[in-house]
C-alpha cells in the first residue's frame, strides 16, 4: 500500500507543479522534453549506469517500451494543448475518467473478479471525477472542430498508458531491475523523439533555449520517473488487484490536487464540487474493501 500512496503523492505533485510553471512563464514543451531526459538520467543513476544495450532490442518488453515512449511524449503534450484550448476542467475530467479503460481490460482479459461493492466504487469514482471537475467556464471560446477531439484523444491515450503499464507489469516485469530498465527505455524513446522536434524548433528559431526551462524539466522529471516506478511496484504488490490499484491511484490524485487547490490556491468549490470530493473518499473505500471481499 505504501508504494501506491507514494505514486499518488508524486502524481499529484506533477499536476500541481504546472500551475507554478504557468506563473514563471515556462515553455511547457521544452520542460516536457527536458523532463524525459531527466527521467533517463534518474533511472540510470538508480541502476548504477545506463542499462540499455543492443541486446535490449531482443527483449519481449522492448516493443512495448517503444509504444510507451511515444505515448508518454504525445499525451503529456496533448494535456498541455488541451488545457489551453478547451480548458483545464474538461482536460482533467477526460484524463481521470480514463481509469475505466484499464479496469475493463483487467476484468475482460485477466478475468479479475469485480464484485458489486467494487463496481459501485468504480461507478462512484467516475461520478466523483465529473462532480469535482464540474466548474462553469463562462468565458469559453469557440474553437475549430479538431480542438474538441483533444479530450477524447486524451481519454483514450491516458487509458492506454495505464493499461499498457498493467499489461507489461503482469507479463514481463519480474523484478525492480527489469522494471527500471523498461521505464528507462520508454523514457529514452520519449526523450529522443521530443529532443529531435525541439532541436528542429531551435534551428528554425521557433523556440529559444533558456535555463529556466531546463530547471523546470529537472523539477518535473525526477518525481515523474518515481511516480511510474512506484505505480509498477504497486501493481506488483500482493493484496490489491490492478482493477483496484489504478482507480485508487487516479481518484487519489484528483482528491489531493483538489484539496491543494482549495487550501493553497484558495479555489472556491461549489456544492457539487464538495459532493464530488466526499464521493472520492467513499469510492476509494468501496474499491479497496471491495477488492478484499
Amino acid at each position: 500500500m505504501n508504494y501506491l500512496i507514494i505514486s499518488i503523492l508524486l502524481n499529484a505533485y506533477l499536476g500541481i507543479v504546472f500551475v507554478f510553471f504557468n506563473k514563471f512563464k515556462i515553455d511547457l514543451f521544452q520542460a516536457i522534453v527536458y523532463n524525459y531526459i531527466t527521467c533517463v538520467v534518474t533511472g540510470s543513476y538508480m541502476s548504477g549506469g545506463f542499462p540499455l544495450t543492443v541486446s535490449s532490442i531482443d527483449e519481449e518488453w522492448f516493443k512495448w517500451a517503444l509504444l510507451m515512449g511515444f505515448l508518454f511524449i504525445s499525451i503529456f503534450n496533448i494535456i498541455a494543448l488541451s488545457s489551453v484550448k478547451v480548458g483545464v476542467t474538461v482536460t482533467q475530467t477526460s484524463n481521470k475518467l480514463s481509469l475505466i479503460i484499464p479496469v475493463l481490460f483487467s476484468w475482460y482479459v485477466y478475468h479479475e473478479t469485480i464484485g458489486w461493492v467494487k463496481w459501485a466504487g468504480i461507478v462512484l469514482a467516475l461520478i466523483a471525477v465529473i462532480l469535482t471537475m464540474l466548474k462553469a467556464e463562462k468565458s469559453a471560446k469557440k474553437h475549430a472542430i479538431w480542438v474538441y477531439a483533444l479530450p477524447l484523444i486524451l481519454f483514450i491515450g491516458s487509458g492506454m498508458i495505464d493499461t499498457l503499464t498493467n499489461y507489461v507489469t503482469a507479463h514481463f516485469i519480474k523484478n525492480d531491475t527489469m522494471a527500471n530498465t523498461y521505464l528507462i527505455a520508454g523514457f529514452f524513446v520519449a526523450a529522443f523523439l521530443g529532443f529531435l522536434v525541439l532541436l528542429l524548433l531551435y534551428v528554425f528559431k521557433q523556440k529559444t533555449f533558456h535555463i529556466k526551462h531546463l530547471i523546470a524539466g529537472i523539477v518535473l522529471g525526477v518525481p515523474n520517473y518515481f511516480s511510474i516506478f512506484y505505480l509498477i511496484k504497486a501493481l506488483n504488490m500482493k493484496g490489491l488487484s490492478s482493477s483496484a490499484v489504478i482507480p485508487i491511484n487516479n481518484i487519489g490524485i484528483l482528491f489531493i490536487v483538489t484539496l491543494f487547490g482549495v487550501f493553497i490556491f484558495k479555489e472556491r468549490l461549489s456544492k457539487l464540487n464538495i459532493l464530488g470530493v466526499v464521493l472520492t473518499v467513499v469510492s476509494m473505500l468501496l474499491i479497496y474493501f471491495g477488492d478484499r471481499l
